[in-house]
């Protein structure tokens, strides 16, 4: 009787295998919808604020899935999908991840070089203005 319940266990727990990995491999999406979405992730929707068109509702951002889509289906680069997307949808639609370039060091740089000279005028003007004060000269009162 004991061996009878550990065989119909072992047929349990193989079928049940069985339906998760036929379950797995039939509701799993085609390395081109994979590819897609990871493009779709990479340019962000116009209408939604800083979310990627693979992950907005609008119908705008379908739109431009649709068209990442067609590029996947006929086997252009992740570039050249990227490019036709900006190209179609011009200023609206921009990368998420920009490249770096001379405009996106620029952007980093510059405040941060406002930040270091306004903090170095600030501190060259404090000393300065230490230095002519009659108690940083010697010439107070309790002298």
């Amino acid at each position: 009787m004991k061996r009878r319940a550990v065989t119909w266990i072992r047929l349990a727990v193989t079928t049940a295998l069985a339906v998760f990995v036929a379950v797995s491999v039939f509701t799993a999406p085609s390395p081109a919808e994979d590819r897609a979405q990871q493009i779709g992730s990479l340019i962000r929707c116009p209408v939604c604020a800083g979310e990627a068109i693979a992950d907005s509702p609008s119908s705008l951002a379908r739109d431009m899935m649709t068209l990442v889509r067609d590029g996947v289906d006929a086997g252009m680069t992740d570039q050249q999908i990227i490019d036709s997307v900006v190209g179609a949808y011009g200023a609206d639609a921009q990368v998420l991840d920009p490249p770096i370039d001379v405009s996106t060091v620029a952007l980093i740089l510059v405040p941060a070089l406002v930040l270091v000279g306004g903090a170095a005028l600030i501190v060259s003007r404090r000393r300065t203005h230490v230095s002519r004060s009659p108690v940083a000269a010697g010439h107070g009162e309790d002298s």
